[in-house]
């Protein structure tokens, strides 16, 4: 059917400036809409205007006086785009209500296959003229445009599927529960093109020719330059489905859902729009001030968490949107793990204390502090084991108020859960003790656990709430238990050995004070005794007389005897720390003259070559004059006893690597270096019992080796079996004093 109107018809001008129009809006809506911040629905609404600004500059070819052929390819032209224009719509609604259906590859081949079809019969239509034809006449618009049936079936399939896309728009607006009345409005608009379609079918008031162009054209002017905020707000809201709140740019209220509602009942009359964000809603403005906004809401029940995000809408002159995401699961996780890793830092700080505890009530205060205070507990008590009982030590302050004030011991073989943990060394963890018949009163205690502390004792917590105790904690307050245990094992232990080290300190107190009055009782007599058998042997000199004989006898073992005697008392006096003077700068090289001087006889008779080294320079050590040269007294006689008729024996005096060195080597016996380890012990030799070789006690390099040590220095042996050995004494090193200095 056409529309027969005469030349210069305003319904003709009116249609041609429409349609022009139509083609600039489309155009102008397609480069605003390029400045949309998500690229699916940017891209989408770009396709949808270009395609109607071609879809109206057809018509306008249509519309004009050209050839008839021309007229042909314009409309053929209409039909192609104007169908593209649809699923050019179907992308946008899927795209902006957030679905997925225009990248779903099913949905993709569908549209490819419906519009190739249609574009099949159209362009085959001068073939079957099933779709429609164009026919001449004298009229304004030059034709009459018949339609058969294959149009009635692609229209009724176009407007098939663009209500699809009104559908998907409506129910997001109904689920963002804002104020979407414009947008619906706007949308509602693009279809009332049909009822011109429908009017220029029936009525030749009206071009018989698809109106949708001008409706486009509308909703772009709306959508893109009237109400972009609220086309953008909604967008961001139906892609959400968090609390969402839209401001302007100075920070107002321009709208909010339903669920903001929910969350703050207060804005239920919606008095807040229009009103600073501060004003109506001053916790949460004060939230999104800080780094990471976290709003804590409660209903009465356990409370929720949102994360507050302050987001920008892009092409909206600066209005934001404020986003509360629901983070309630993932803030109790992160809450939970913070708490769990303070506890489990806590019991490490915990356990340092213990370490560092010296008495049981320190103990009782670390647990109290740590179960009570960090812990949380109320309830917290501390029993230790006394007389086959377990007796109450500390408590903490709660159990006076929620428990009975008397808390009498508890039998190990009793029926309670103090004794059943103890016994069964295991945690005893009871959710309700009300329930259970015991020997003891527990008060207001519901949930309770007991952890035994080895054969120690009893840690007990408990709560007010009939409720599980925490199974993390259960399994803190046992690794707790068990280093409690460790640290009193530990504190016996050192309570065993404090009196054993105070009983042989009082042992060789007593042995030293033995040895002492020994020796001066020994010395006074055995001194006569050899004075006596020089006497005797001095009288009975040049006779034939056994008696000379017996003299020398009495006098060597005298003398003998005397010095094993000099060596017990030296060593006694050395181990109660009466011996030594405190230490000074003295020179060492006349020490070791004067030892070799002492000893020189000695070594004389038995055919044994005594030098001494000392390169002719003094050599200043810190020590005590009277302990060097008892440790070089012994060292010497030790190395002239132990070498054969022939051998040699020398003393050494050296400075060394910060300390004075003093060395005795003998080409003696020497022994096995296995039994080198223990030549400084007292009463130790290579040789002993009855079988012995070499006469002696054994005290003289125990007596060194203890003059040595308590002068700060060390002593060493290099000794090889039949090779000879050689003791080295090392000494602080000193510098010389002023006087010495000045002599020089």
């Amino acid at each position: 059917m056409s529309s027969l109107v005469a030349q210069g018809s305003p319904v003709f001008w009116g249609y041609l400036l429409a349609f022009v129009i139509a083609t600039l809006v489309c155009l102008g809506a397609a480069w605003r809409a390029w400045q949309i911040p998500y690229a699916d629905t940017r891209r989408s609404l770009v396709t949808f205007f270009v395609t109607s600004a071609g879809w109206a500059a057809a018509y306008i070819g249509f519309l004009l006086p050209v050839s008839p052929l021309a007229k042909h390819f314009f409309y053929q032209a209409s039909l192609f785009v104007g169908f593209g224009t649809v699923w050019a719509w179907l992308w946008f609604c899927s795209a902006y209500t957030g679905r997925a259906i225009h990248r779903n590859a099913s949905a993709q081949w569908f549209a490819i296959a419906v519009f190739g079809g249609v574009v099949l019969l159209k362009v085959t239509n001068p073939l079957h003229h099933l779709y429609y034809t164009l026919e001449a006449t004298q009229g304004v618009f030059g034709t009459v445009v018949r339609h058969g049936l294959l149009y009635w079936v692609v229209m009724g399939t176009a407007y098939a599927l663009a209500t699809a896309g009104y559908l998907m728009l409506f129910e997001m607006f109904w689920k963002t529960e804002t104020r979407t009345g414009p947008l619906a409005a706007l949308t509602a608009l693009t279809a009332f093109p049909a009822v011109l379609n429908i009017v220029g079918h029936v009525h030749p008031t009206l071009q018989d020719i698809t109106h949708e162009p001008l409706g486009v054209a509308v909703f772009a002017i709306g959508v893109l330059f009237v109400y972009s905020y609220q086309f953008q707000a909604v967008r961001l809201a139906g892609s959400l489905s968090a609390p969402t709140i839209m401001l302007s740019a100075d920070g107002r209220i321009r709208d909010y859902g339903r669920q903001v509602v929910e969350l703050f009942p207060a804005l239920e009359d919606r008095s807040a729009v229009g009103k600073p964000l501060g004003a109506a809603l001053p916790e949460l403005s004060q939230k999104l001030e800080e780094d990471r906004p976290l709003l804590e809401t409660t209903d009465g029940s356990a409370p929720r968490y949102y994360r507050i995000v302050e987001t920008s809408v892009g092409g909206t002159g600066g209005s934001d949107v404020v986003v509360l995401s629901d983070v309630t699961e993932r803030e109790r996780r992160e809450r939970a793990l913070r708490d769990r890793q303070e506890k489990v830092e806590a019991l490490y700080a915990a356990i340092s204390r213990l370490l560092r505890a010296r008495r049981r009530q320190e103990i009782g205060d670390v647990v109290l502090r740590l179960v009570n205070d960090v812990f949380g507990y109320p309830l917290v008590g501390v029993r230790f084991v006394e007389d086959a009982q377990l007796v109450p030590i500390q408590t903490s302050p709660q159990v006076s108020e929620h428990m009975p004030a008397r808390r009498p011991p508890v039998d190990v073989d009793g029926e309670s859960l103090l004794a059943e943990a103890y016994r069964k060394e295991e945690p005893r963890v009871v959710d309700d003790v009300q329930g259970i018949d015991t020997q003891l009163d527990y008060g207001a205690t519901r949930a309770a656990a007991c952890f035994p502390v080895g054969a120690y004792g009893t840690i007990a917590v408990g709560k007010l709430e009939k409720e599980n105790i925490d199974s993390f904690d259960v399994g803190l307050i046992e690794v707790l238990a068990a280093h409690v245990a460790v640290v009193l094992d530990r504190l016996e232990q050192e309570d065993a050995l404090r009196t054993a080290k105070e009983e042989a300190e009082e042992a060789n107190r007593m042995k030293s004070a033995l040895l002492a009055n020994t020796s001066h009782e020994f010395r006074t007599p055995l001194t006569s005794i050899i004075g006596f058998a020089e006497e005797i042997g001095t009288m009975a000199e040049g006779g034939d007389l056994p008696i000379d004989r017996f003299a020398n006898h009495i006098e060597k073992n005298g003398r003998r005897l005397l010095k094993t005697l000099d060596g017990i008392l030296n060593l006694s006096r050395l181990e109660g720390g009466e011996m030594l003077r405190s230490s000074q700068p003295i020179d060492a090289a006349p020490v070791a003259e004067e030892a070799a001087d002492q000893f020189s006889p000695e070594a004389t008779e038995e055919n044994i070559s005594l030098r001494v080294d000392t390169n002719g320079a003094p050599v200043w050590t810190r020590a005590s004059r009277e302990g060097l040269r008892i440790a070089l007294q012994n060292l010497v006689s030790n190395a002239v006893k132990y070498t054969e008729s022939g051998g040699t024996v020398w003393v050494r005096v050296r400075s060394g690597e910060e300390a004075a060195v003093l060395e005795v080597e003998d080409t003696g016996v020497g022994m096995d270096p296995a039994q080198a380890e223990t030549l400084f012990e007292p009463f130790r030799q290579e040789s002993e019992g009855m079988g012995r070789q070499y006469e002696g006690t054994g005290l003289g390099l125990a007596v060194a080796k203890e003059a040595v040590e308590q002068m700060v220095g060390t002593i060493e042996v290099d000794t090889e079996k039949g090779e000879g050995s050689c003791f080295a004494v090392r000494l602080p090193e000193a510098n010389a004093p002023k006087e010495a200095t000045v002599e020089a």
